[in-house]
């Protein structure tokens, strides 16, 4: 499977997640695809820089139809940094990707009148398998692969591991499973971009979160 297919398994519950991996689910995604077209080698990312320049290096389609959704538009959007892209609304491959696991069995899709997909598990077993093995590389009890070092760091820089993984994490309390994932996802540029988008975004949440809170104490 595509990490961004297992990303989906992870963020999705019947087509309902929690609030916050709801919240960032487009950022978790676009990620993962990108990290999936630089395996397949259809996109460099410059190796410094504060935000990494993503240039698309070959032509034509991949034959994944999550990854084939949004090359069209990374076409328009080579030479930005990675962050832009994985914020922009264009790279989306939501859609795709859901109709992708439907075809392989793992989701019922079911289209509404005015044409929307909404996705239930039919076959619970891929992301079954999924959670056992990144509850092996928590526990020490094999290496990560890279794809496996994505998802945890992505996860984490969504701030909905330890909500997410479940049993997975084991008896990691949040503080001892971010630092985990730290030791296994280091240096991955889409997750690095990940966190300079949502860290911000959670910091302005807890500081309003306060003032509204001191407020109502006044």
């Amino acid at each position: 499977m595509l990490i961004v297919e297992e990303m989906y398994l992870l963020l999705s519950q019947d087509n309902a997640t929690t609030e916050r991996a709801r919240k960032f689910r487009s950022y978790g995604l676009a990620a993962a695809a990108l990290a999936d077209l630089r395996e397949a080698g259809f996109i460099a990312i410059a190796a410094e820089g504060k935000d990494p320049k993503v240039t698309l290096v070959k032509a034509g389609m991949t034959g994944q139809p999550p990854l084939d959704a949004i090359l069209p538009a990374l076409d328009g959007l080579s030479g930005k940094g990675l962050s832009k892209l994985v914020s922009s609304s264009k790279l989306s491959p939501d859609a795709a990707t859901g109709q992708a696991l439907a075809n392989q069995g793992v989701f019922h899709e079911q289209t509404s009148l005015l044409g929307a997909s909404t996705f239930t598990t039919v076959n619970p077993a891929p992301e079954i398998a999924l959670r056992e093995r990144l509850g092996q590389v928590l526990s020490g009890h094999r290496e990560a692969t890279e794809a496996e070092r994505t998802e945890l760091g992505l996860l984490k820089a969504l701030n909905v591991a330890h909500g997410l993984l479940g049993p997975a994490r084991g008896d990691m309390d949040r503080s001892g499973l971010s630092r985990r994932i730290e030791s296994v996802a280091q240096g991955i540029p889409v997750v690095e971009a990940v966190q300079r988008i949502v860290d911000p975004i959670t910091a302005s949440t807890m500081t309003l979160a306060t003032a509204s809170g001191s407020a109502g104490a006044v």
